[in-house]
């Protein structure tokens, strides 16, 4: 059990199990402690983990659609402040005046400052419970909700690469909000021939990397994927911004996708939250060559230190670096 989910479960006994809402609860067994009316996350893989264990009452999506006002809600520490601002808006709409609002994080998650934040839901914030270098707060909601609307918190930003320009749509949550991070700038100069046919584009956050390769090559049929419910609406949008076509939908790794690739575009992620991750990328290499066609290209970014290359070596051909700068490396390779 993580210690945020250890924490909580030292406190059992402020929860009050007939009318609890949990938000953002990790993929561990805390759920089996606690007896609550529904359980919210963005994240696909823990949805999907604690789906197939036999939790019910769960609930994946960009959205907490449900029109029921909570008297209690238990909500774990996003990844990033602005994700904390949208999920306090999101969730104190959904809580009735005098409902509690109880807020678990790790010290390096943040939490230490989140007390002020907490005031944008009642005003006397109190800190119930410190351990295992995470605490737990707890606010009553006094200050009267906005209705919750998702697009208001979208946001716009161009980005080129050679002679193309398009318009990408993120929000606070998804990876490298409101800006293009440098890798995928690298991988955007350096894509290569686009395949017509099916062409994947992994861990698609908002959808940069898959609609440049639509806008590049109309032939190819771009499927993009990624665990974050966020990164996939916001992706959706991307494309309908630029009048192009794709199909979005959510994939564990790469378990939920079926079917072959003519080619195959990634910026992978090495994050789970704030603690790094290499196993998602790992497991994604060492799987892809099922999902690949033969001599279909894979382009890859990654930082220069994470040590893909021979794992990129092991489960495909004529590996190569593309290009390299003192940050970013951008790999090919062939099935």
């Amino acid at each position: 059990m993580q210690n945020t989910s250890q924490v909580v479960a030292r406190n059992l006994n402020l929860f009050k199990p007939s009318s609890l809402l949990i938000v953002g609860m990790p993929d561990d067994d805390l759920l089996s402690q606690l007896d609550y009316t529904q359980a919210f996350t963005w994240d696909y893989s823990v949805y999907s983990t604690l789906n197939q264990a036999g939790y019910s009452n769960l609930t994946w999506g960009s959205e907490l659609e449900s029109d029921k006002q909570y008297k209690q809600v238990l909500m774990f520490m996003p990844k990033s402040k602005p994700e904390l601002d949208l999920l306090f808006a999101m969730v104190s709409s959904k809580m009735e005046m005098g409902a509690e609002l109880f807020l678990v994080g790790a010290k390096k998650e943040g939490i230490n400052s989140v007390a002020k934040k907490l005031t944008s839901v009642g005003g006397h914030p109190e800190k119930l419970d410190m351990a295992r270098h995470c605490q737990l707060w707890s606010v009553i909601k006094t200050v009267e909700s906005k209705p919750f609307r998702l697009d208001d918190w979208l946001e716009e930003y161009q980005y080129s690469s050679g002679d193309d320009t398009l318009t990408a749509i993120s929000i606070p949550g998804v990876f490298s909000h409101g800006r293009l991070d440098d890798a995928t700038a690298l991988l955007l100069d350096n894509l290569g021939k686009i395949p017509s046919g099916r062409v994947l584009d992994f861990g698609c956050g908002c959808g940069v990397l898959g609609a440049m390769i639509a806008k590049r090559n109309p032939e190819a049929m771009v499927e993009m994927v990624d665990i974050n419910a966020l990164s996939l609406y916001c992706a959706e949008r991307t494309l309908s911004r630029n009048n192009l076509k794709g199909k979005v939908y959510p994939s564990n790794g790469l378990r939920d996708v079926t079917g072959r690739f003519n080619g195959v575009f990634t910026n992978p992620p090495f994050h789970s939250g704030v603690k790094t991750n290499y196993s998602i990328t790992e497991t994604f290499i060492r799987t892809l060559p099922d999902h690949m066609t033969k001599n279909a290209p894979l382009r890859l970014v990654a930082n220069s230190f994470l040590k893909y290359a021979p794992l990129i070596d092991a489960a495909l051909e004529r590996y190569d670096v593309v290009t390299e700068n003192n940050k970013f490396r951008v790999y090919k390779a062939f099935r």
